[in-house]
């Protein structure tokens, strides 16, 4: 059986990671019978989530899962899209995990990093976890900054992302889904960036430009609803 492998649920959040997320989606669109795991970033062929495994097959990266399951599984998850829509829906998914994806991350570690150590590592003793943290916080902040948006002071940060959700929310406009009644991989890459803003637990600037789109709030949850997301029983990622 497949096996699917991201972080554990935390931060009130099934999927606290908006790949993650997205890889949950691929996989309950795909229709395949597979397990989630908690999986070890340690153990990751590129030291990130999610990873998806198929015997002794390790496949990591959400473009490289896609395109596994594509290719081998046989899944058409764009099936019917013109090439036209193709080439926006590669538009929307840089914008979502090039762009927005950074204010995401920003919003977390550097505005709410009270909130990541408790709740991404509860389970570093206490003498360790403030250490542990500003190590991996370090490590973010420095990515942030070589990616560019970590340049810029945090009312900039938000306005990039309160325009990437206000481009979304306009190419939306009044369909079901990005491209109309059928779902494709663009809405499970978006769906994976919008729940992870839509947290309670991070109340940002990011969240309420979220929340003052009703058409995206709605299309999160029709998604969610038609794939059943939520509830997905923890298994350890060694049994």
């Amino acid at each position: 059986m497949l096996e699917l492998q991201v972080f554990a649920p935390d931060a009130g959040l099934q999927n606290p990671s908006p790949f993650g997320a997205k890889a949950v989606a691929l996989m309950q669109m795909s229709g395949l019978e597979y397990r989630l795991v908690a999986g070890d970033v340690r153990k990751s062929p590129k030291g990130k989530m999610p990873v998806l495994v198929d015997g002794n097959r390790e496949i990591a990266d959400t473009a490289h899962i896609q395109q596994y399951l594509e290719n081998e599984r046989g899944i058409e998850f764009d099936a019917g899209l013109t090439d036209e829509q193709l080439a926006i829906a590669q538009a929307f998914r840089h914008l979502g995990e090039d762009s927005l994806y950074w204010a995401i991350t920003y919003s977390r570690w550097i505005e709410n990093g009270d909130i990541v150590r408790e709740a991404l590592f509860g389970a570093v003793p206490a003498l360790m976890r403030n250490f542990v943290f500003s190590m991996v916080k370090k490590q973010v902040k420095a990515a942030l900054h070589g990616q560019g948006l970590g340049r810029h002071s945090a009312g900039e940060i938000y306005q990039f992302g309160a325009a990437d959700l206000s481009a979304i929310a306009v190419f939306l406009g009044d369909k079901d889904f990005m491209f109309g009644q059928k779902p494709s991989s663009i809405d499970a890459s978006l769906y994976g960036m919008l729940s992870n803003i839509a947290i309670p637990a991070f109340d940002t600037p990011l969240r309420d430009e979220l929340n003052s789109h009703e058409n995206l709030l709605a299309y999160m949850l029709r998604f969610n609803k038609k794939y059943q997301i939520g509830g997905w029983v923890l298994q350890a990622a060694d049994q």
